[in-house]
């Protein structure tokens, strides 16, 4: 059986021809990492100027006591603690 296309030989033959169909198939992966990572860089940009244009979070310490508007402070409500189990009740079940 003849070749169908006679120009075009299927195996590469030497080194840099495979070297060469190689590197075109690379270019083009790395095309698309290269805009993938500009893409990235600009979100990126984008999201540290947003961050800087927003107003500063308010800080909340650990301290359960707060102020509030008119200056008096608001304590929470203590929880009443777990009653304690009464020993002598528990195991008298024989």
């Amino acid at each position: 059986m003849q070749n169908p296309l006679p120009g075009k030989d299927p195996r590469p033959r030497s080194l840099a021809a495979r070297l060469e169909r190689a590197a075109g198939d690379m270019n083009a992966f790395l095309l698309v990492l290269a805009i993938g990572l500009a893409t990235l860089d600009l979100t990126c940009l984008w999201a540290f100027k947003l961050q800087d244009a927003l107003p500063a979070m308010t800080r909340t310490s650990a301290n359960p006591t707060a102020i509030n508007s008119n200056g008096a402070i608001n304590k929470p409500a203590q929880a009443k603690p777990a009653p304690k189990p009464n020993p002598t009740a528990a195991g008298s079940g024989s």
